[in-house]
């Protein structure tokens, strides 16, 4: 099945087109983007680093992962309608685009991973627990630069 058909019509919608043809629509929507990456970066280094025991020796990895798990969703929800927004308008450039392919497998892998493996790094602490740590922050900062590639490519 191919996803040309859903492209071409995000490039053909006029509430897209706002966010395409305004001033000023694109800046926003790629700086909440943008803000909310920050957001979900901080968090994730932050309990990475916890797992590698590096910072925050007061708190367990787990529970500052608890504390900033509505951080995280928050920003991830952010993330995929700023994004969203920002595919459709540029739908058709983006359908072709190779790094916006990968940064989709990438997102695809790191929230899967997220939500899954890496539920178990949080519990006692373990030379697994600090592969699956080395791997998320991987994932993630591999999304961020092949997003980055989509502008330079």
């Amino acid at each position: 099945m191919s996803l040309l058909p859903l492209f071409q019509w995000a490039a053909h919608t006029p509430a897209l087109a706002v966010v395409r043809d305004s001033k000023w629509g694109f800046a926003v929507v790629e700086m909440v983007h943008l803000l909310a990456l920050a957001a979900l970066g901080g968090t994730v280094l932050v309990v990475d680093l916890g797992i590698l025991g590096i910072g925050f020796r007061r708190r367990t990895p787990g529970r500052m992962e608890r504390e900033l798990a509505p951080i995280f969703v928050a920003s991830l929800i952010a993330m995929v309608l700023s994004g969203t927004l920002l595919v459709g308008a540029e739908a058709m450039k983006c359908y072709y685009h190779p790094a916006f392919r990968l940064k989709m497998v990438l997102f695809a892998a790191a929230v899967l991973f997220h939500f899954t493996i890496y539920r178990t790094a949080l519990g006692s602490p373990s030379i697994w627990s600090k592969i699956w740590a080395v791997a998320s922050l991987t994932l993630w900062l591999a999304v961020g630069l092949a997003g980055r590639a989509i502008g330079f490519l």
